[in-house]
């Protein structure tokens, strides 16, 4: 009986020692991959950043609005075809025309 103790003993011992080493080989098995999915993500997350401003480079158009003087649609008129020109009296003349009947 007191040598079943002895070995009862031990084997607690043995399993204690076990676990520690276990335990410490988990922990730097989950810190390496952790360190290696960090790593990994901010590869992703450079690359994401990256494409991202490809794609607004070439899907963003920047319109610069200028302000219409009128020497500016004097000349777009000079530049206008006769049939241009046609249009844009004929809706000159509408919007005169709605304009009286306000």
């Amino acid at each position: 009986m007191k040598e079943e103790l002895k070995n009862i003993f031990l084997m607690g011992l043995g399993a204690m020692y076990m676990t520690n080493d276990k335990a410490t080989e988990l922990k730097k098995e989950l810190l390496q991959k952790g360190e290696e999915m960090l790593e990994a993500g901010k590869v992703a997350n450079e690359e994401l950043k990256h494409n991202l401003k490809e794609k607004m480079k070439e899907n963003v158009t920047v319109v610069v609005k200028e302000e219409a003087s009128k020497e500016k649609i004097k000349e777009t008129i000079k530049n206008l075809s006769k049939e241009e020109k046609q249009e844009l009296l004929n809706l000159l003349k509408e919007e005169t025309k709605k304009k009286d009947e306000k």
